[in-house]
């Protein structure tokens, strides 16, 4: 793909992106009417949600097919209905009129970092290793979906049961502009660093605003807000680069500069046993490139703050009239729908989107239980349960000890037996200081700062009380030497002075919001330290991965605001010389942690040594070039609902670069069983169908060891099996055996040409058959 044809497949995809979002943006405009520039910044993520739920919706139900006339014929009848609305209130035309400068910030810098991004991802754009080719099948399988959920294209004949509706966003848009899912993979990937990027300059913006900055310090807190979400990395990095400098350098993307920052936390369950952790930050996740739920998330997460920003900032909400509910009721209830959508996008997500409108609505100044708030608290709850409850249906959620590896006195209680299956308690040692700090170091000193500066705003109320907030601090302090709790030191004593804050009423409500983030951030950290979800791993390394990612998005956008503002009440408290210090102490830290993007992203893409274009799967071309002709002619001659029987992989197998499940990853059509560890994550909450994953990788060998055999032939009708494939993989299988997998005895193989299915393509090493009767379009 030359860079011409990179270039205007992008412009296709944006084109169609862009109209998608502008058609609900008037929408978006009067949910949001509590932030300063009305939800200009959030246009991409919010509009592009908004133009898709309700095809999705009706879809998941059942009510309506998932149809590419029917998601457009939705969007432009929304779109005509809130076009003409806010036309007749006379109220968009004249904001976007006095505000076209801000307009056309947001959009030239999304389109440039839209475009930047697809430039540096043709450098490097392969769908392979780590779990790209699990994604790519998912986004195949919503690109061909006309019903929801999507078919599993690792488990014919069962729906995905994990978080899809992320795909589902992103193939729209591919469907609309007829891009092949290989190319959309990597144009959502530029779409999601754009609108992130520029979501969280405007939601630093729109919090200095409504925090009485000066012009000068918002537009400096817009720009710190990019900085901080993909600008930085974490410690790690530049303190390997102080120990080993050469050494780092000089090693490829995954021992050096690279994979090893998002591996910091090591756990130590048992004597000589380690764990590895998760603690993925936005700038490791864009240059790895993975196509993951958290990341599908991120742009949307980062509106939910800005969704509570609009509840906090709102002055109707503070009136004391008593119908300020009137005027935060829509902003609720999109805070609801978005949680409920979070919860099929990225199910983590959901609870601190939920909680972040909630803080938005205390913020503004009533009583935590006042009836207003309750109603509106309820309000929220339904509509994330209504959105969410086509999922919910479909959805079992993939979590869950075993009842019978519990002790016999827990199992005998239920409530607590249900919780222990779903809870797992920390009893390894804590997470190491030292640790904890390359991680989280940075943030916590910008943040630490502005809680010093907003409690020296109120300290003087809290006189009488210096003595209980002084044995206050010292019991953390002990308990955490006692406990050998280092989190507790580093989480625990800034969530007591935000606490504090949180329930002072002499700070402003867009304060009251900030320290609400803050305080929230925190205890998401401290949660990792003592409690984990249990999953097939049974151990944190998930609940690390996903919350750490969520406090990495809340503590830019906090520290874009809190930088500037602390700098400034030092230097008005203490002097020039206070501020230049601890400005120049952040200013190191600030350096060293941004070394990692640049240097992460020019090793991943070998030094921008060549360009390869945006297709995700040009690469088979090389690898395996009749595999990709093989996959080439099934795209072409594929119809809905056909399948495709291959060799049964294991989860990151590979040959030869080349990932295992290649065709039906690629193609969209299901086989019998795919990456068997995966599906037994999906799957951990279904006994009965992750008993079947044996099962059918003995199906899959069965069928290919003695075809002609009566059980095979059962079989391929059981399954609903449209094409056979053998290429190298079943013929040779994986360099490391998968269980039940290939290679499959050649006699069988041999086999196949009697078994009365005719040959349809051919290429070297690669054969298809087809069922007879089988006709190509």
């Amino acid at each position: 793909m030359t860079l011409a044809q990179t270039i205007l497949i992008a412009i296709r995809w944006y084109v169609v992106v862009s109209a998608l979002a502008w058609l609900v943006f008037p929408l978006v405009f009067r949910l949001l009417r509590g932030l300063p520039n009305r939800g200009l910044g959030l246009t991409r993520p919010l509009g592009l949600w908004l133009a898709v739920l309700p095809a999705w919706w009706l879809a998941a139900w059942g009510i309506v097919p998932f149809r590419d006339g029917v998601v457009v014929g939705l969007a432009l009848a929304i779109g005509a209905l809130v076009w003409s609305w806010q036309m007749r209130a006379g109220e968009l035309l004249p904001f976007l009129r006095q505000h076209w400068r801000t307009l056309i910030i947001y959009e030239l810098a999304t389109a440039a970092l839209f475009f930047g991004y697809i430039l540096w991802r043709g450098f490097n754009p392969a769908i392979a290793y780590t779990e790209k080719p699990m994604e790519l099948g998912l986004l195949t399988s919503a690109f061909h979906a006309t019903h929801m959920p999507p078919p599993d294209v690792w488990f014919a004949g069962r729906p995905v049961n994990y978080y899809y509706l992320g795909y589902v966003l992103y193939a729209v848009p591919a469907r609309l502009a007829r891009i092949a899912p290989s190319v959309a993979f990597n144009l959502a990937l530029a779409t999601l660093f754009a609108t992130a990027v520029v979501a969280a300059a405007a939601i630093a913006y729109n919090l200095a605003r409504l925090l009485g900055s000066s012009r000068r310090l918002t537009v400096v807190s817009g720009a710190l807000g990019p900085l901080f979400l993909v600008g930085v990395g974490n410690l790690a990095t530049p303190l390997r680069l102080l120990h080993h400098p050469l050494a780092t350098l000089d090693a490829p993307w995954w021992q050096g500069v690279g994979w090893q920052a998002s591996r910091v936390i090591v756990d130590h369950p048992a004597p000589g046993v380690t764990n590895q952790t998760i603690n993925e930050f936005p700038a490791f996740s864009f240059v790895l490139g993975d196509l993951h739920p958290h990341l599908l998330a991120l742009p949307l997460f980062l509106s939910a703050s800005a969704i509570g920003l609009t509840l906090a900032g709102s002055r109707q909400a503070a009136g004391k009239d008593g119908c300020g509910w009137r005027d935060r009721l829509p902003a609720v209830l999109l805070a609801g729908a978005l949680g409920g959508s979070l919860y099929a996008i990225n199910s983590w997500d959901m609870p601190p989107t939920l909680a972040l409108a909630l803080l938005g609505l205390v913020a503004a100044g009533r009583p935590i239980l006042s009836r207003v708030n309750a109603l509106l608290a309820a309000a929220l709850a339904g509509a994330a349960v209504v959105v969410a409850g086509p999922f919910l249906v479909h959805y079992v959620p993939a979590v869950g000890l075993p009842r019978d590896q519990l002790p016999a006195v827990v199992r005998a209680l239920p409530v607590v037996a249900k919780l222990g299956q779903t809870i797992g308690l920390v009893g390894w040692p804590k997470s190491p200081l030292g640790q904890l700090l390359e991680v989280h170091g940075l943030f916590l000193l910008i943040t630490g700062l502005l809680l010093v500066t907003l409690w020296q705003q109120v300290a003087w109320q809290y006189r009488r009380l210096s003595r209980h907030v002084a044995l206050t601090l010292g019991a953390i302090i002990v308990l955490a030497v006692a406990a050998r709790f280092p989190a507790l030191l580093l989480f625990g004593l800034p969530l007591f002075f935000a606490v504090w804050l949180w329930f002072n009423r002499s700070l402003a409500p867009a304060q009251r919001y900030l320290v609400g983030i803050l305080a929230l951030a925190y205890v998401l950290l401290l949660v990792t330290e003592i409690a984990y979800l249990q999953d097939a791993f049974h151990n944190r390394m998930n609940t690390l991965f996903k919350l750490y990612f969520q406090v990495w998005a809340l503590f830019a956008v906090c520290a874009a605001v809190a930088l500037p503002l602390s700098l400034g009440w030092l230097r008005r408290r203490l002097g020039s010389p206070a501020m230049w210090g601890a400005g120049a102490l952040i200013g190191v830290l600030i350096l060293g942690a941004a070394v990692y993007p640049p240097l992460s992203a020019y090793r991943w893409t070998d030094g921008l040594r060549q360009f390869q274009g945006i297709d995700g799967l040009a690469y088979l071309r090389q690898v395996a070039p009749d595999d990709a002709a093989g996959i080439a002619w099934l795209q072409q001659h594929d119809r809905t609902g056909q399948r495709v029987l291959e060799a049964a992989g294991c989860s990151y197998g590979e040959r030869s670069g080349e990932p295992a499940d290649r065709v039906s990853m690629a193609t969209g059509l299901p086989t019998i069983v795919g990456w068997d560890f995966h599906e037994y994550q999906w799957r951990q909450g279904m006994p009965a169908a992750q008993a079947q994953i044996n099962a059918r990788q003995a199906d899959v060998k069965q069928i290919y060891d003695a075809p002609t055999s009566q059980r095979s032939r059962q079989l391929l009708d059981q399954y609903g099996i449209d094409y056979i494939y053998v290429g190298d993989f079943e013929r040779v299988g994986y360099p490391s055996q998968c269980a039940a997998g290939p290679p499959y005895s050649p006699q069988g193989l041999a086999q196949l040409s009697q078994l009365g299915w005719p040959i349809v393509f051919q290429q070297g090493s690669v054969t298809i058959y087809a069922r007879p009767g089988e006709t190509s379009r």
